[in-house]
């Protein structure tokens, strides 16, 4: 019975590598190009949706924004005695006054605010 299992052991890896089959190496493909990922600050714009010290209406807030907008992003930010919730990262002020309008119906005080944030450049 142990030897059984001393040899399942042994030759269990082997089997598996056997099957996966050779490795294929991509150096030297012209098709295989790498790309680096770097991340840059740019300019851009958020909405200011919500600015309370309710720390229950701030959650609320974002859950309902994230079930309405799940492609956006939602931020929960905390600067005593305030609790607030931004919406997205635009590039353009445009984008953010558009999607303004259309969260509106759900809030009634929504800005918007110029800042910086990080986006991912594929070189």
């Amino acid at each position: 019975m142990q030897i059984t299992k001393i040899i399942y052991i042994i030759l269990t890896p082997l089997v598996l590598v056997a099957c996966a089959g050779p490795k294929k190496s991509s150096s030297g493909s012209p098709a295989s190009t790498t790309k680096t990922v770097t991340k840059k600050m740019v300019d851009g714009y958020q909405l200011q949706v919500l600015n309370t010290t309710n720390r229950n209406d701030a959650l609320e807030a974002k859950s309902l924004l994230l079930s309405k907008y799940p492609q956006q992003k939602t931020f929960l930010l905390f600067q005593t005695p305030y609790y607030k919730i931004r919406f997205g990262n635009f590039l353009t002020q445009s984008e953010a006054v558009n999607y303004q309008k259309k969260i509106k119906s759900h809030f009634t005080n929504v800005f918007v605010i110029p800042v910086k944030f990080e986006i991912k450049v594929e070189e």
